[in-house]
């Protein structure tokens, strides 16, 4: 995939045969490895198949391709399971990614949700 700046949304099923707790503790341990780019979001599937997403900013060539490197590798906490990987058309930072939820809940419910970053 050509790389572009900008917020990843992966989402996969955990095999056959995987319990919720097996397949939640398995995507959280992979999505703490800091080489696959900053997480963002991320949620486990409540029933089958089971699985979950995850959303990462990424911001380099390198990032993108650790996240597809690392799925092959039999050392993967997600080895063996069906992953997708998609770049964000919106939200292309952590802020857009805020700001799109704040956007689709008032522009599609009505909802006035407003949150801000503090910077350091």
């Amino acid at each position: 995939m050509k790389f572009k700046n900008g917020c990843y949304l992966v989402y996969g099923f955990a095999p056959e045969g995987t319990n919720a707790i097996k397949a939640n503790q398995q995507l959280n341990k992979w999505i703490a490895h800091q080489k696959l780019g900053k997480i963002i979001y991320h949620d486990h599937f409540a029933n089958r198949p089971l699985g979950g997403i995850a959303i990462f900013e990424l911001h380099s060539q390198t990032e993108l391709d650790n996240l597809y490197q690392d799925l092959l590798k039999l050392e993967s906490d997600l080895f063996g399971w069906t992953v997708n990987i998609h770049r964000l058309t919106h939200s292309n930072s952590t802020e857009r990614f805020v700001f799109q939820t704040q956007y689709t809940l008032n522009q599609y419910r009505g909802v006035k949700m407003n949150y801000h970053f503090d910077t350091p």
